[in-house]
């Protein structure tokens, strides 16, 4: 029997991911971030899936090495429960923070390299920094 395909990554769901793996805590593989993905979308991905998108691939690598060493002792739970999750959202900004800033520093040396090969090849600043052209909207109009 063929095995139905899962939809492609929308942006909300590859949210999903990203935020699955910003709030993780424990072990980390591709098979349980897979299994914690399909809990909350309803479809089951592929690690090769996971693995085309770089922000997915990055944060996981990323969230990985975060993990790596990092099993010390639990701090004890607050009684309170709003205080409990008030902590757990804490720890989810915080990952998300790192994520992001590391996928900031991804984008600055992806934009020094293009400012590098536009300097070989003689674009200026000034030919980059050129606003664009404004579409022709009256197009149909002139065609007769």
């Amino acid at each position: 029997m063929k095995k139905t395909r899962a939809p492609d990554l929308t942006d909300e769901r590859l949210q999903v991911v990203l935020d699955t793996l910003d709030s993780w805590k424990g072990k980390l593989t591709w098979d349980l971030l897979i299994d914690a993905v399909e809990k909350a979308t309803g479809f089951t991905y592929s690690r090769f899936t996971f693995a085309e998108y770089p922000q997915i691939a990055n944060a996981f690598s990323f969230k990985k090495d975060a993990l790596r060493g990092t099993w010390q002792a639990e701090r004890g739970a607050p009684r309170d429960e709003r205080v409990r999750a008030a902590l757990e959202q804490v720890d989810r900004y915080k990952a998300k923070v790192q994520r992001l800033e590391q996928e900031n520093q991804l984008l600055l040396e992806q934009f020094v390299t293009w400012a590098h090969n536009a300097e070989r090849k003689g674009v200026t600043v000034m030919m980059l920094n050129a606003p664009l052209t404004k579409p022709h909207r009256d197009r149909s109009k002139e065609v007769k």
